[in-house]
């Protein structure tokens, strides 16, 4: 996508010591409309997470960051590296596109989930997040929005970094990355490894027969690119990234025993071709073609041993075009091929492929204080009749940084192909979800400083949901979710803060009463604050959820309300070194956000980073 481009802001000076200037412009954001725009003019909701807040927050693990932005809810079976799934505005696994340099990672088996447990954060520049139903803009999969991840990439000028971090819980992070420009190349590496000894994931006084030991956990990273600038405007690109993380997890019930440790590997892979053409002076084309591979191998040892190995894949084929036609207005269009497919390797989960085609266009500008974004989008995937979406928002300037925003949007999602084809609870049947979205909103901004006041809705019918009742994954007839959303983040007398607040009810509305659907919250909060003094850059951040519902071995059951808090400090020893420490939990709270399954209790981490002037 033409959005990877704007992912290689340099680093001038470490970031751990950079704290945003109160007459900055606010960040600049590309997942709105494929282009870079100012967070203050892009219509859908956005949250940006640049490399600077990355390395300011100590936060190894992508899904850590995650849970501080507006409307994400994060679960996870444990800690590091355990399954779990990403929640936006009360959508999630399938429901949620998350996307690498471009690139769908949403696997096509039966989580659908893109596996974000297995993501760390030194390969990462750059997150967005668009929250709602933007289907026309991304395809399928967008109901509850995008995370789009940027991985590093190379520089005209030379850098160089190398960063350790220890901690609580054997836990040990080594990574290295250096880019640099030789002639018309641009050359970009990174490698990193992190390890933890991880906590009890299973808590064996809920589930039975579970063993109390630690589930262990460990990453390799790497990332790469060379582009090579054929002329002005003209580039050609090859792009390659690898996540293998390794985790034991512990079985429960009738067929475990307290001595099991089972394994699980989840290899992630993505090999891109790409090139970057100003055709005209008005017009940006980006032509890639991607192979973007999950492999999972699951090794369980307790009364019914069994090894699996399978691995799904998406091949894809994009052609993506920005014109500015002129007096403020621009217009995008392409085209998208993709291959999906899952495949046995060892184990019994049966091979199918299918197609998917997209022709897309969009049209946004302003005029007189009013600005309007519409999108259009053609889907077609093999097994589903062809699918249309839109998106319509409107936004109008009403003075003092005030802007009024509405929008209306459509959507849909083809079931991933484990969910209609694997063993025991694939459901062949499975008609395609869809969903209408409706948002009206209030945006203030001035300066760095903006803050939204969001009213949203999303009607889905025949949403994806497994029964325990026959084992199998079933349509909803119809869901519901709607809420108020709170965001804003900016500078205030020498404070650097991010706040939000999620008010939801996503609810079965064909169930008697609307109940809310499983895991989900009904509010959530975060609170974070950075400040300088005396060259140390400290911050503190406080994550809020609400009470949510989970299945237990007797039906259903509460996980209550939980706060946590974490601190941050950082600064320079050096022109070349500085440090950073990271407090987690600070108050050892005990919560679950799957029953049964702990999450981390307190935890510290210190960092050492040395990036020399070159």
């Amino acid at each position: 996508m033409l959005a990877t481009a704007l992912g290689s802001t340099t680093l001038a000076a470490h970031a751990q010591t950079a704290v945003p200037d109160a007459t900055a412009l606010p960040p600049v954001v590309v997942s709105a409309t494929g282009y870079p725009q100012a967070l203050s003019q892009a219509l859908p909701s956005v949250s940006v997470i640049t490399r600077e807040q990355i390395e300011a927050s100590g936060a190894q693990n992508l899904t850590t960051l995650l849970q501080q932005v507006a409307g994400v809810q994060v679960t996870s079976n444990g800690g590091p590296g355990q399954s779990g799934n990403v929640f936006l505005r009360g959508f999630g696994g399938p429901d949620v596109l998350v996307l690498l340099d471009g690139v769908p990672m949403n696997a096509q088996d039966a989580t659908g989930v893109a596996y974000l447990n297995n993501f760390t954060t030194d390969q990462i520049q750059r997150i967005e997040i668009i929250r709602g139903n933007v289907s026309a803009i991304y395809g399928s999969g967008a109901i509850g929005g995008v995370v789009l991840i940027t991985t590093r990439q190379g520089s005209k000028t030379p850098q160089a970094s190398v960063s350790v971090t220890a901690g609580s819980r054997n836990t040990a992070t080594v990574s290295a990355n250096a880019s640099g420009q030789v002639g018309h190349t641009a050359l970009q590496a990174g490698i990193s490894r992190y390890t933890t000894q991880g906590i009890s994931a299973i808590n064996p006084a809920q589930l039975g027969n579970a063993n109390p030991n630690a589930n262990g956990y460990r990453n390799t990273t790497m990332n790469g690119s060379i582009v090579q600038t054929l002329a002005p405007g003209q580039s050609l690109g090859l792009r390659a990234f690898r996540s293998e993380g390794r985790a034991s997890f512990d079985s429960y019930g009738s067929y475990a025993s307290p001595t099991d440790t089972n394994l699980s590997r989840t290899t992630q892979d993505l090999y891109q071709l790409f090139s970057d053409n100003q055709i005209t002076a008005a017009w940006q084309s980006h032509l890639n073609a991607s192979q973007q591979s999950t492999t999972n191998t699951t090794q369980n040892f307790s009364a019914f041993p069994y090894s699996s190995t399978y691995r799904t894949r998406v091949q894809q084929l994009q052609w993506r075009n920005v014109v500015a036609l002129g007096a403020g207005w621009t217009a995008t269009g392409g085209l998208e091929l993709q291959r999906q497919s899952i495949a046995s390797i060892t184990g019994s989960i049966p091979g199918k492929e299918r197609n998917a085609k997209a022709a897309f266009i969009g049209l946004d500008g302003s005029f007189s204080g009013n600005e309007v974004q519409l999108n259009l989008r053609h889907d077609a995937i093999d097994g589903y009749s062809g699918e249309n979406t839109g998106y319509l928002g409107y936004g109008r300037e009403l003075g003092a940084g005030f802007k009024a925003i509405a929008s209306y949007s459509t959507a849909f999602n083809a079931a991933p192909l484990g969910y209609l084809y694997a063993p025991y609870y694939g459901n062949p049947n499975l008609r395609p979800e869809k969903a209408h979205s409706v948002e009206a909103g209030l945006q203030w901004s001035q300066g760095p400083n903006v803050w939204r006041a969001t009213l949203f809705q999303t009607k889905a019918t025949d949403q994806w949901q497994y029964d325990f009742t026959t084992s199998t994954f079933q349509n909803i007839a119809s869901s519901r979710t709607r809420g108020l959303e709170l965001s804003g983040r900016g500078n205030w007398n020498g404070w650097t803060y991010d706040a939000n607040l999620t008010l939801q009810q996503p609810v079965n509305t064909s169930q008697p009463g609307d109940p809310t659907l499983q895991r989900r919250a009904r509010s959530m909060a975060n609170v974070s604050v950075q400040r300088e003094f005396a060259s140390v850059l400290y911050g503190a951040s406080v994550h809020y959820s609400g009470p949510r519902w989970d299945n237990g071995p007797s039906g259903r059951v509460t996980l209550g309300a939980y706060s946590t808090v974490d601190l941050t400090a950082s600064g320079a020893l050096s022109k070349d070194w500085s440090w950073n420490a990271r407090v987690q939990n600070l108050f050892d709270k005990k919560y679950q956000t799957v029953y049964g399954y702990n999450r981390e209790p307190l935890g510290v981490f210190l960092g050492l980073t040395w990036r020399p002037a070159l």
